[in-house]
């Protein structure tokens, strides 16, 4: 896949079936590159249209099988959002 630092995504579990509208989807942007594994570290959004994060201490490590691209803020607010958790 190779997503790119910063892309945003949507983790969807297995048990979803491939259902973006599962309330268990969760949505956030990537803030590290794939590791050997196949494993990203995402930081996910406390709910799918929050401005607010889940957590600002940390990225979540996620593997890229259960992502997919899936925008919801400009790339602007990740930018600015970046900036302010000294990601960039």
């Amino acid at each position: 896949m190779g997503y790119k630092k910063f892309t945003q995504v949507a983790y969807i579990p297995t048990h979803a079936k491939g259902d973006i509208d599962h309330p268990d989807v969760q949505f956030g942007f990537i803030t590290s590159i794939r590791d050997r594994e196949g494993y990203y570290f995402v930081r996910y959004w406390r709910a799918k249209y929050s401005p607010e994060l889940r957590t600002k201490a940390n990225g979540e490590r996620t593997h890229e099988s259960m992502l997919i691209r899936y925008p919801l803020h400009t790339s602007r607010e990740i930018e600015i959002l970046a900036n302010e958790l000294g990601l960039c």
